[in-house]
């Protein structure tokens, strides 16, 4: 990989935004989003909430929902075994697309997930592409909390990491930079400004972000 492509990639993804001037956010990042529900069926969601997208807030009283159209459900929350990790069991209570919305309990600090098909149980699981799934984990894992990509982080990102639309990266420098953003070779940047956090994500899950991250079209959840 040539320099200078590990110098754009370090432009896009790493924010020169000070952390003393957004003192009061937070970022909501799911651990595991399920790509279905089963009806009547309990699914464990296990989210953490982060100040500055670095440290783990606990005592918080988080508040989770399941909305289709007119019917919504609310979802039992509890404190996981990690300080800033929660745990909601989500049932939807019929088939159809089901949005799940997380409200923190810090500040305005909030999320609401791309819908989730609720399926009987017994049928078959839907398919999904890797840029679709990429495509929900962008809301997830909160990057649209701190960027924009088309019309995905206009309403509610904060704008603090570079905007993603229209560009694409070198898919293994991309890759790197999501397992560990610290062992991006091009690491410079001012003492006390912001750098894109870790957040521990899986191999499957950097594939599926940077296969939609770097997709031509701009994808629509029907």
């Amino acid at each position: 990989m040539k320099r200078h492509q590990y110098a754009l990639l370090t432009v896009a993804l790493l924010s020169a935004t000070a952390f003393s001037v957004f003192g009061g956010w937070a970022i909501v990042t799911v651990d595991d989003m399920p790509e279905h529900f089963v009806v009547g069926q309990p699914t464990e969601l296990s989210f953490i909430v982060r100040q500055h997208a670095v440290s783990p807030l606990a005592d918080l009283t988080p508040r989770v929902t399941l909305r289709s159209g007119s019917n919504s459900a609310s979802a039992a929350v509890k404190a996981g075994a990690r300080r800033g990790h929660y745990i909601a069991t989500l049932i939807a209570p019929r088939a159809g697309e089901w949005t799940t919305r997380i409200e923190s309990g810090f500040g305005n600090a909030e999320t609401s997930m791309l819908p989730t098909r609720a399926i009987a149980a017994g049928s078959a699981a839907p398919v999904i592409s890797e840029a679709e799934r990429g495509h929900r984990l962008f809301y997830a894992k909160g990057c649209v909390t701190c960027h924009v990509r088309g019309g995905e982080g206009t309403t509610y990102s904060l704008k603090i990491g570079p905007e993603l639309t229209g560009r694409t990266f070198p898919e293994e420098a991309m890759a790197k930079f999501l397992k560990d953003p610290s062992a991006n070779p091009m690491r410079t940047i001012p003492t006390g400004q912001m750098r894109m956090p870790q957040f521990e994500l899986k191999d499957r899950e950097i594939a599926s972000l940077v296969a939609y991250i770097n997709s031509t079209r701009q994808l629509s959840w029907k």
